[in-house]
Order: structure tokens, then sequence, then C-alpha cells
């Protein structure tokens, strides 16, 4: 009769505890799952720098492949679907692979002839993809090699452009102009590094006066 007793006791117990475990399961798979809805709240700064790149990436192509023109995708394509009609186009179209031998020819023309439309190219063609290296450094600001990403990404996307130019005719493909892409995007993720130091370090003194004081 003891013996029931006691395995009744211990079945009891068990059931217990089987319900101690299960409900703390249930809390901790709850917590677990309004942890994970916090993690992919999205940040309304991140959507605000995404919605700012777009625009800035359709004024880019607006500007580099439609020279100002309005956008118009169809156009792309029907020169892109002619050259895969008649290969023999590709011959065609203006190739620059000579290191600063379009920049060395404006640069002539500007200080020889001080034509204005040298310098708009040559500093256009900079100052175009500073905001893409000022977006990508804040992108990846916490990676010990974002000025390495800024490079590269600025490379790709301006060879991106230019390889367009050259299939659809729509200009042509200069190295140059890679080069002063690139340069534009350095320029950009420098910018905004020393501004991220300045601020560090304004905030800095702001805090040791508010401590002093």
């Amino acid at each position: 009769m003891g013996q029931n007793k006691t395995n009744e006791q211990y079945r009891q117990q068990g059931q217990k505890n089987y319900k101690k475990i299960k409900l703390f399961d249930v809390n901790q798979r709850h917590k677990n799952h309004s942890h994970h809805r916090k993690e992919i709240r999205p940040n309304p700064l991140r959507i605000l720098w995404i919605a700012l790149f777009v625009i800035y990436l359709y004024l880019l192509t607006k500007l580099i492949l439609f020279k100002g023109g309005p956008v118009d995708a169809g156009v792309v394509w029907d020169r892109v679907m002619g050259l895969l009609r008649q290969p023999d186009l590709i011959h065609t179209r203006t190739v620059n692979l000579t290191p600063f031998q379009e920049i060395k020819r404006d640069w002539h023309s500007l200080s020889v002839h001080h034509r204005s439309g040298t310098a708009i190219h040559l500093v256009g063609n900079i100052l175009a993809f500073v905001p893409f290296g000022v977006w990508v450094t804040c992108m990846v600001r916490h990676s010990f090699f974002a000025g390495i990403h800024v490079l590269f990404l600025s490379f790709l996307l301006s060879l991106g452009y230019e390889v367009t130019q050259l299939l659809t005719g729509m200009g042509i493909f200069d190295v140059d102009d890679l080069m002063l892409n690139s340069l534009g995007g350095m320029i950009g993720y420098l910018v905004y590094t020393v501004l991220l130091v300045m601020n560090k370090l304004f905030t800095g003194l702001k805090s040791r006066v508010a401590a002093n004081n």
C-alpha cells in the first residue's frame, strides 16, 4: 500500500514537472518569436536611404545613358536586340581603352581653348559618383574594408553603364570614365568618413564639457 502511494506521488510529481517544462517551452518560443519580429522590423532610416538610392540611380541613368532626356527602357532593349540581330554593328561603336587619353584631351581643350564643356565632362564624371560613395560607405560603415567596397562597387556600376553604352551605341566605352567615376566614389567615401570622425570628435568634446560643468 505504501509502495503504491509512493508511485502515485512520483507520477503526480512527474506530471507537474512535465507541465512546467511544457509551459517554459511555450514561453520561450513566444519570446523567441517576439524577438525575431523585433529583429525584422524595418528601419525607417534605412528605407529612406534605399529610396534615395533608387532616385539617385534613376537620375544617374537619365544623365549617362539618355543625356538628360526622358528615360525609356524600351530604347535600350530595342538597341540591344538590334545588336543581337546584326552583331557587326559592334564595329561601329566608339571605344577608348587608352588610360588618360580623353582626360588629357579634355584638359588641353580646357587650358588652351577654355571650353567649359570639357570642364563639365571632367568634373561631372567625378561628382556624379560622389553620392554613390557616400551611400555605400553608410551601408557598410562598420566594415573595416569599407573603402575597398566603395572602390569595387563604384567601378562595377561605372562598368555597367560603359558596357550598356557600348552595346546600345548610346555613348562611348571610355576607360577614363571608369577611372573618374571610381575616383568620385572614393571622394564620397572620404567625405563621409571625415564627417563621421568630426561628428564623433564633436560629440566627445561636448560630453566632456558637459561633464566638467
